[in-house]
């Protein structure tokens, strides 16, 4: 016996009422979001923005240890080249 209140099978009462017809919409809405939630981690960690401004603070502190004569030119050349080496990878 069909009771009233639960609506017409042709309309996805057993599915969620009226938007049971929309059911596959769920999983490709969930994959978006899964997909948006990568990028979003990606750009935050791991662009080359982000990282490259730690080895660009890092250049700078080596030019201010060498502008205040800490450092001789040789391990200033030195230090640079390995930290640029190290930005590329």
């Amino acid at each position: 016996m069909m009771r009233w209140w639960y609506g017409f099978p042709a309309f996805g009462a057993g599915c969620g009422g009226w938007f049971g017809a929309l059911w596959w919409l769920k999983p490709i809405i969930s994959f978006g979001l899964f997909i948006l939630a990568v990028y979003i981690i990606y750009r935050l960690f791991f662009a080359k923005g982000v990282f490259l401004r730690h080895k660009s603070e890092a250049i700078q502190i080596l030019d201010e240890r060498f502008a205040r004569g800490e450092i001789t030119e040789e391990e200033y050349r030195k230090m640079k080249s390995l930290l640029e080496e190290n930005n590329h990878r």
